[in-house]
């Protein structure tokens, strides 16, 4: 553990170096007319009595519920998982697209149209035969 007074030395330094950065985001103009557009849009809101749930349902959007993003759907069909085998080293990579690294590297030496003349499908998901 470092000593305390150290630690306090680098906390109040880093407090100066936050204090210095606050203070010139307060004077940069784009932050300034900033500020002043919200608190405009904070005067209407309570001169009539509004919220901001309000007035973003106004503009046809929803309240906030939360800042993280929705998962993303899984979209069409699925690539089917190939098996890559490099005929001058006799290397394989099984892989469903060419973006690993492995296979960037050949691309970049041998050429992409090479590479993909490499794969042999192994798995199609979408060829098996659904039973019920």
């Amino acid at each position: 553990m470092t000593d305390p007074i150290t630690q306090h030395e680098q906390l109040k330094r880093d407090q100066q170096r936050i204090a210095d950065k606050i203070e010139q985001l307060e004077k940069d103009e784009a932050y300034q007319q900033a500020v002043a557009f919200k608190q405009d849009i904070e005067t209407v809101l309570k001169k009539h009595g509004k919220s901001e749930a309000e007035l973003l349902q106004l503009f046809g959007h929803s309240a906030p519920k939360s800042t993280r993003k929705t998962p993303r759907q899984k979209g069409g069909k699925s690539q089917p998982l190939k098996r890559y085998t490099n005929t001058h080293t006799g290397d394989v990579v099984e892989a469903r697209s060419l973006r690993k690294p492995k296979l960037q590297e050949w691309k970049a030496e041998y050429g992409e149209d090479t590479v993909k003349s490499w794969a042999e499908v192994i798995e199609d998901k979408d060829a098996v035969s659904k039973t019920p």
